[in-house]
């Protein structure tokens, strides 16, 4: 899609906002989903502490990390409708306050259930916050300067998977986990005051469209089951009996979306939407590169803690340089998106990962810190330079009030990619040494290299998926008509 077509087709933005608003507005909607992402990825490093707290297995762990992530699969599609139907400032308010809400639970409670039942709170608010942002951004900013905000959100962003395990290992060490919650508490009560001087008047859609309340449980069951069985299917057993009824539930409940969908006068997603090639190029070039990212955070840093024997403060500090490089060189890709066609962009950011991903599956026992450096800042420049033209392209395909509906799409594909990404890897490290194994820092030399072999095949497949992202954005995401045409 040219950009004159682009402008013409994407709807009427906010042109009443002044510049200083808008990028006020920006730096708000930033911040608070920095707050979101870091606290995140803060509770990973406090888990074993939580653990002994509690007295719990590894099942109860695993729920307080998957409840968050189950929340958000679950109620997104519908937050991205709410946005469109009462106006993406009000959400977004909405959102944070329940976030904080299940954040004070989090770090008041004292038995796992109710931890889980605040992680989930917590990721409703995210389902909330995350699509009415890019709801605003897209309302808020013309055509032409779309890209580079959308780069300084998602550079923002980035920093988060970054800073969030620093923050978490220090709060943790010094004060304890339920700090990591509560620190949420005034700085989110500060964030939604700012946010709220900040933000525009809210408007809500001309015609208001009823919520789709068979659509909205269709598309939840069909998202939970999908994010579940490939959580069970993660130590090996795709044809057990739970996978089997999970992946069964999932299809079955997705076909009936469709089909209702399709049917239904006021649907929760127009399938219209993927008429457009570019959307449909940008939704599984996003599925792709999530799986890679959000995977590639997870087991480095398991390789550094257990094969190299670092401090999970060390390991985050470790892993900077690829947190930095996407920091930096997200706003430029956006820079450049408004100038270029994002299919070239994209094509050469997959690319670059893809090299990134073989260079990192060469280091070994010994690897050396500049080598590490290097090959984490070239996968950083690819992820950078390919997300911000990705999520651009997927928001352009929003006709008028309907940004909330493509950002929606856009952060449950999100969320699928990180639980299918982290499964798959899973499985290849976790073959190496047998179904019942566990990452340990005390592995002996043969563990070590069972787990380097491992990680060396789930990064070359990595490497791979990354070219067939490539492809996909070089073949789909090229100018032409588009919805509406």
């Amino acid at each position: 899609m040219s950009r004159s077509t682009a402008a013409q087709k994407e709807g009427p933005e906010d042109a009443s906002l002044p510049l200083r608003a808008r990028w006020s507005m920006l730096t708000a909607l930033s911040l608070v989903t920095f707050l979101l992402l870091a606290d995140d990825t803060a509770l990973s490093v406090a888990l074993p502490s939580i653990q002994q707290e509690f007295g719990v297995g590894l099942d109860a762990l695993q729920w307080i990390v998957n409840a968050y992530t189950l929340s958000i699969a679950a109620f997104t599609l519908l937050g991205g409708r709410l946005a469109d139907r009462h106006g993406a400032g009000r959400i977004f308010l909405l959102g944070l306050a329940v976030f904080v809400a299940g954040s004070l639970i989090g770090g008041l409670v004292r038995d796992a259930p109710s931890l889980i039942g605040a992680r989930a709170l917590q990721g409703l608010g995210a389902a909330l916050v995350a699509p009415a942002a890019l709801a605003l951004i897209a309302t808020a900013f013309p055509a032409r300067q779309r890209g580079v905000a959308l780069g300084v959100w998602a550079g923002v962003s980035a920093s988060a998977l970054g800073i969030g395990p620093l923050f978490g290992a220090v709060v943790n060490d010094s004060f304890g986990w339920p700090w990591i919650f509560l620190l949420n508490v005034p700085l989110g009560a500060l964030a939604w005051l700012v946010t709220r001087l900040v933000l525009p008047q809210s408007q809500p859609a001309p015609v208001r469209k009823r919520i789709d309340p068979v659509g909205v449980l269709l598309s939840a069951i069909a998202l939970v089951g999908l994010v579940l069985a490939v959580n069970q299917s993660s130590n090996g057993e795709w044809f057990s009996p739970p996978v089997v009824i999970l992946t069964a539930i999932t299809i079955a409940s997705s076909v009936l979306f469709v089909v209702h969908e399709r049917r239904t006068r006021q649907p929760l997603v127009d399938l219209a939407l993927f008429r457009s090639r570019v959307f449909t190029g940008a939704i599984l070039v996003t599925l792709l590169s999530t799986a890679v990212m959000c995977s590639l955070f997870y087991f480095l840093a398991l390789y550094l803690q257990t094969v190299l024997g670092l401090s999970s403060l060390e390991a985050a500090l470790s892993l900077l340089p690829l947190t930095i490089t996407i920091v930096l060189v997200a706003p430029i890709a956006g820079l450049l998106a408004d100038r270029f066609t994002g299919r070239t962009i994209v094509t050469a950011g997959m690319l670059l990962l893809a090299a990134g991903l073989i260079g990192l599956g060469t280091l070994g026992l010994g690897a050396d810190a500049g080598a590490l450096a290097f090959w984490l800042a070239l996968a950083g420049v690819g992820i950078g330079i390919a997300r911000t033209p990705t999520t651009a392209a997927a928001l352009g395909s929003g006709v008028g009030s309907e940004y909330g509906m493509a950002a929606g799409v856009l952060n449950s594909v999100q969320a699928t990619g990180l639980a299918l990404g982290i499964a798959v890897m899973s499985v290849i490290i976790g073959s190496s040494f047998g179904p019942n194994a566990a990452f340990d820092r005390d592995f002996d030399a043969a563990h070590h290299a069972a787990f380097l072999e491992g990680l060396s095949i789930a990064l070359t497949l990595n490497a791979g998926i990354a070219v067939v992202a490539a492809a996909l954005a070089a073949v789909l995401m090229r100018p032409g008509p588009q919805r509406g045409t």
